[in-house]
């Protein structure tokens, strides 16, 4: 009788040769990833990274019925760019012509699978939010100028994450939650890279860092990096909790978190000492005996140099922390006047707010942009959306956090999810993070996603057996 193949014995997949698909799973991978993609952020030349990338994804993609190895590419993909104007290198987008057929044959070859996804109505709800927002005051122009952002704010996140979570699939080679790690930690090292490029292609004054000059990367700015560096440095000791490469991953971990103090950041360098004192303590708590002396050396290193350096350049550090803290005598940055006239928009449109196209005061917008930033995400909340994104939003930190706390006390990937997004949601309430859909928040709805799919293994790990003999 000829057997029936089935869904789950691919012919694709079963082709490939072993080592091959657990190449798409590994350090390797992500590493080379980084790699082509920093060489082409510091040409200037994109194709150098798309055109090797996809095909390598789109390899993947093939021979894999699982879409996790996606994950880098979607994260990675805006740090090609060393230009906010990305326009005269969009015929280097035929590079990702292979990534695009990789796509469609996935899709269409490999059947996608039933996941919880919880967080689908409360961003739906984000998404209303946005649009309604300034309804009833603000101006057409307005409106309709910041109407794409409000859409890709609202709708950007949603797709990643259902995609994500239908096409994801367990993997003989590693966790779900672990790869993310990876992934983490790997767009941390890439960040630094470029981080410490541009350092080098300035060669700005000493006295000029964090006031003077600013990291510009084309794709983010100083504070956009040291917010995607706050949520993915935690998942590096995360790693070397259950990673047989303890030390490899404490060191990239003292690396990210040094890397956010490289950004001059002020709000990233407060939390992210903060997020780094938490994340030790932790990995330390959770290892025993030879593994917590494999992470406990490593950090005693970095901190004993840090003191060192500290005390040989104690005056010269004091002087430029005092500067940052008081930069040009406005205190918080003017942020203080920022929050009362959110508070005053507030008070004129309390239903909807003034929307993001709201034309303030006190923030230099550039010419040609109407997006208004109150620079702290309950500020922004009110300010531009009313009662009715208090509502939407509140239904949504509800439902993320009842996700990442639903297991805490058995999941460690969770844990350390905790550290990254308490860090982010600080930081967020003097800066925008929240309001940056892509990378940000699509980063932060995979880090969910990724909490929600490692606490269904957990359940269905307590899970008797029913019916069997």
């Amino acid at each position: 009788m000829t057997e029936t193949l089935t869904m789950d014995q691919k012919p694709v997949s079963a082709a490939a040769p072993e080592w091959l698909k657990k190449f798409f799973y590994s350090d390797a991978y992500l590493a080379i990833l980084g790699i082509l993609i920093v060489v082409a952020w510091y040409t200037k030349i994109p194709i150098i990274a798309f055109l090797p990338g996809s095909i390598m994804v789109m390899t993947a993609l093939i021979i894999l019925d699982d879409f996790s190895p996606m994950l880098p590419i979607i994260l990675y993909a805006p740090c090609i760019f060393q230009t906010k104007d990305p326009a005269p290198y969009w015929w280097q987008l035929t590079g990702a012509i292979p990534l695009v057929a990789g796509l469609v044959f996935h899709f269409v070859y490999y059947r996608p699978k039933r996941a919880k996804m919880r967080m689908v109505i409360p961003q739906l709800l984000i998404a209303a939010a946005m649009l309604l927002g300034g309804l009833g005051s603000i101006s057409e122009e307005h409106y309709l100028g910041t109407l794409t952002y409000n859409i890709m704010l609202g709708f950007l996140p949603l797709i990643f994450y259902v995609v994500t979570a239908i096409y994801s699939k367990p993997s003989p080679y590693i966790g779900f939650g672990k790869y993310f790690a990876k992934v983490s930690v790997w767009y941390g090292l890439l960040l630094g890279a470029e981080v410490i490029l541009m350092y080098w292609m300035k060669a700005p004054s000493l006295d000029k860092l964090g006031a003077g000059f600013a990291i510009d990367l084309g794709w983010g700015i100083d504070n956009n990096v040291a917010t995607i560096l706050l949520i993915a440095s935690p998942l590096s000791f995360y790693l070397a909790t259950v990673d047989k490469h303890k030390v490899f991953y404490t060191v990239t971990g003292i690396l990210n978190f040094a890397f956010t103090a490289a950004t001059f950041s002020r709000g990233g360098i407060a939390f992210g000492a903060l997020g780094a004192l938490i994340s030790f303590l932790f990995v330390l708590k959770i290892n025993q005996g030879k593994a917590r002396w494999k992470i406990f050396v490593p950090c005693a290193i970095a901190l004993a140099a840090l003191a060192v350096v500290y005390f040989i350049y104690m005056d010269d550090i004091n002087a430029h922390i005092m500067k940052l803290i008081n930069i040009d005598d406005k205190g918080i940055s003017g942020r203080d006047d920022l929050f009362r006239e959110a508070v005053d928009v507030f008070k004129a449109n309390p239903v909807f707010g003034a929307g993001l196209g709201f034309d303030g005061v006190y923030y230099n917008q550039p010419e040609g942009m109407y997006f208004y930033w109150f620079h702290s995400t309950l500020f922004q909340i009110i300010g531009c959306t009313g009662a009715v994104g208090l509502a939407a939003y509140a239904v949504y930190y509800f439902v993320r956090y009842f996700i990442v706390l639903r297991h805490i006390e058995a999941n460690t990937f969770a844990q350390f999810a905790f550290i990254g997004l308490l860090c982010f949601e600080a930081y967020s309430m003097i800066d925008t993070g929240t309001f940056i859909p892509y990378p940000i928040m699509v980063y932060v709805m995979l880090l969910t996603l990724c909490v929600e799919q490692t606490n269904e293994n957990y359940s269905r790990s307590r899970r008797p057996e029913v019916g069997r003999a």
